[in-house]
């Protein structure tokens, strides 16, 4: 008799959890694999969840490069040119999104929502009224983060715009924000052993001394210089915008 390997077991596994999963909620007929990880990991399949269903689209991109999905008839793969997504799908019914799936890619979308933020709106002014292309995140090797954990490395402390020309570097003030969810992030340690608000100030200090020993001119823009909203984003009154930005930056125009 032909002993049954691991994934053949772990499929048989995820079929049963799948089948008593749709039994217990008929008001389903398809649902993300993310959203059957707990019951996944309660019933012992998986250790724990990672990333919103990792150790599952794991086993799904395995049998999917053997043309072996099949073993796994609620499985409905939505393909992209650049990822696919995963679906269990109730027996008898069919996969019907409720909005089209997006082609576009997570960086992708990273990228879009960075470009249009306040930070590189300002800085497209900027870059405007100096005439000089910002290195934005900019990074130097002597500007650095503190030790990682092992001892051995430290990161590179972003900036976020350098002016080659005009020898200046502009930083911004962090917005007000008193959403629970951020004061909680802000009380995250570090590796430091200090908290992550108590790195933010560490780390502002550090930018400002290493800078001027360095001789690199140094501008922090606070946005509530600028005209806001209720939600403290900008209004972005262009004609408004550029006087402010010329009074702030006219010492570095050539």
């Amino acid at each position: 008799m032909k002993k049954r390997s691991k994934t053949e077991d772990k499929v048989t596994q995820i079929n049963k959890v799948v089948e008593a999963f749709f039994n217990a909620n008929p008001d389903k007929d398809w649902i993300p694999v993310k959203d059957i990880m707990h019951d996944l990991v309660k019933a012992g399949v998986f250790s724990k969840d990672q990333k919103k269903g990792l150790p599952l689209r794991k086993v799904l991109r395995a049998l999917d490069q053997e043309t072996l999905l099949s073993s796994i008839p609620s499985v409905h793969a939505e393909r992209t040119e650049s990822a696919v997504y995963w679906y269990l799908v109730r027996e008898g019914t069919t996969f019907t999104p409720q909005e089209p799936t997006s082609t576009i890619s997570k960086k992708e979308r990273a990228k879009a929502t960075r470009e249009s933020s306040d930070e590189f709106y300002i800085l497209d002014l900027c870059d405007e009224y100096l005439k000089e292309q910002s290195s934005r995140k900019h990074t130097f090797s002597f500007l650095l983060g503190d030790m990682h954990k092992r001892g051995k490395t430290r990161t590179k402390l972003p900036l976020a715009a350098y002016y080659e020309n005009a020898n200046l570097v502009i930083e911004f003030k962090e917005k007000t924000n008193h959403t629970e969810a951020y004061q909680e992030k802000l009380q995250v340690m570090t590796t430091s052993g200090i908290t992550r608000g108590e790195q933010i100030i560490r780390y502002n200090k550090r930018r400002k001394d290493v800078l001027q020993k360095k001789n690199i001119n140094l501008i922090e823009i606070d946005y509530s210089l600028f005209d806001c909203d209720s939600k403290n984003n900008l209004i972005r009154n262009k004609e408004t915008d550029v006087r402010l930005i010329q009074d702030l930056l006219k010492k570095y125009v050539k």
